[in-house]
Parts: C-alpha cells; structure tokens; sequence
C-alpha cells in the first residue's frame, strides 16, 4: 500500500514537471507575426496611436504595481534636525556629607548639535541646591551649586527612544553653610527614554569632586579630596 502511495507520488511529481516544461516552452516559443496582404494599407496605421497614460493605465492594470517617479523626493530621515535649546528640571536625592540624605533640586539650560545618527553633543549651565536636613540630632546645611559644562547623548540605535547620557564641567558652591566656598570638577551618566522630538526624560548619577584643606608645604602639596553625589530623575524639553 505505501508503495503503489510512493508511486503515484512520484508520477504525480514527474507528471507536474512535464507539465510545466511544456507551459514554458509555449510560453518562450516565438510566434510568427501577421503581415498584411501586398499593397493593402498596415491597419495599425489606420487607427490612432493610443496616450501614453492609457498604455501606462494599461501597464499598472496587469501588473497591480505602481508608476516608478526617479525624480519623486525620499522622505527625510526622522532622526535629522534633532538639535537645538533644551531647558530641564531635576529632583532627586544628595549626598554632601557620608550615608545623609538631602533632598537636591536643579535646572540646567544649554544648546545640543547634532554629531550623528544618533549623537548629539552641546553645552550646558545648571544651578541647584541640597538642602538642609536633621538626622540623629544633627543639622546638616544647605548647599547651593552653580555649573558650566558640556553634555552629551545618544541613542541605542536609529530609531529607538532609549538613550544614554554623560556630562562633566566645572562648579562651585554658592550660599551654603558647610564652611569656606568651593569649587572642583563633576562627572555624571545616564539612561533617559525620548517620548518625542521635544519632550524626554533622564536618570542621572553625578559626582562632584572638590579639595579642602589645600596647603602648601615644605614636602609639597597637602590637600584632602572629598566628593559629593547627586542621582536625580529630571524631565526636559527641547525647542
């Protein structure tokens, strides 16, 4: 029973490839066009030469496809002309002095070139403040720090809203209650998510490193590095 299945599997193969054969040869067989009769007038000659839209109407109909236009323009590219203003505001958590949490707030304001694809780079100025806190019967004061720097930010791929951010630059404190005025460098990453072209939000963990008791001395300089960290989750829009 599975034999006389096998064969008449195969035959039916067989008989579909001949089959098939035979409709390409029709298919590819030249055939001999009319001629008309010595002296008598073509008879494409007497009827009128159909528009070349008809003929290209004619076209679309059989081939279900749509006219080529060479000079039609390609649409731009959604991930150009993404630079620009940007104003943001942050809140979040601070850490001046060891395992105390102070509430931190900040708003940054710069300009954004676009670098690539999927890059953008720019330059920024930001103020914020940590504030005053309570803990175990100690008061920690407030912190007030103003920055000038330069940002970037780029995205995992075309297309894709998730990006990450760094930034770094110079600041220095304000109005605060921790003692002499200081000043040093910060550096800080990020992921952020893009809702659209003018509206994001961001994650960020910054460091502010600073040196206190800077003295000079016969065996050199004698200083004491210390550092204060920010993670604020911040929203901005871009114009």
């Amino acid at each position: 029973m599975k034999k006389t299945s096998l064969m008449a599997a195969m035959a039916a193969v067989v008989g579909g490839a001949v089959l098939a054969s035979a409709t390409a040869h029709a298919q590819t067989t030249p055939t001999e066009a009319w001629q008309p009769p010595q002296g008598e007038m073509d008879p494409a000659k007497r009827v009128p030469q159909a528009s070349q839209p008809a003929a290209d109407a004619t076209l679309q109909s059989h081939t279900g496809s749509q006219p080529y236009y060479a000079d039609s323009a390609a649409p731009a590219s959604h991930e150009q002309g993404r630079g620009g203003f940007f104003l943001g505001a942050q809140a979040g958590k601070g850490w001046v002095y060891d395992d105390i949490d102070q509430s931190a707030l900040m708003v940054n304001a710069g300009y954004r070139w676009q670098a690539g694809p999927v890059t953008l780079v720019g330059i920024e100025v930001a103020g914020g403040r940590v504030d005053d806190t309570v803990e175990d019967g100690w008061r920690y004061g407030k912190v007030e720090v103003f920055s000038v720097g330069a940002n970037a930010r780029f995205n995992f791929g075309s297309g894709n809203p998730v990006y990450g951010l760094v930034r770094s630059g110079y600041w220095v404190t304000g109005d605060n209650e921790i003692g002499d005025r200081l000043d040093g460098g910060y550096v800080g990453a990020g992921l952020g998510v893009d809702f659209n072209r003018n509206f994001n939000m961001s994650l960020v963990y910054t460091t502010h490193v600073y040196f206190e008791n800077l003295e000079w001395t016969n065996d050199g300089v004698y200083y004491d590095a210390s550092r204060a960290d920010t993670l604020m989750l911040g929203a901005e829009v871009r114009f």
